[in-house]
């Protein structure tokens, strides 16, 4: 190693150190935070409760959904010329996850 990277790598090897320990401790906290919310999800559809407002969190429960369009981009791509008539013909689906909204109250 070149002096100037040794000697950079003196200077800051604490915060690398750091920077790896938090990086690790962030990774461990979102896997904790989706595990909780996958808990929290579970238990309310098992108890049929859409939401939720308490001192701590504001839940609600976002049900699965779809929808159909036209996909008008690629209908102008491909069908310029019948692009006004043909719109029915170029469904585009649009689904939607269920998914659980969750507010932190400070």
């Amino acid at each position: 190693m070149s002096n100037e990277l040794t000697n950079f790598e003196n200077k800051y090897m604490a915060s690398m150190a750091n920077y790896a320990l938090l990086d690790g401790q962030i990774k461990q906290a979102k896997e904790k935070l989706e595990q909780l919310k996958s808990e929290l999800t579970e238990a309310m559809d098992q108890h049929d409760i859409k939401s939720i407002d308490n001192d701590y969190l504001k839940i609600t429960r976002v049900a699965a959904s779809s929808s159909t369009s036209v996909d008008l981009k690629k209908l102008q791509k491909e069908e310029a010329k019948l692009y006004g008539e043909l719109l029915e013909d170029y469904p585009k689906v649009t689904k939607r996850n269920a998914s659980l909204r969750i507010a932190v109250k400070s």
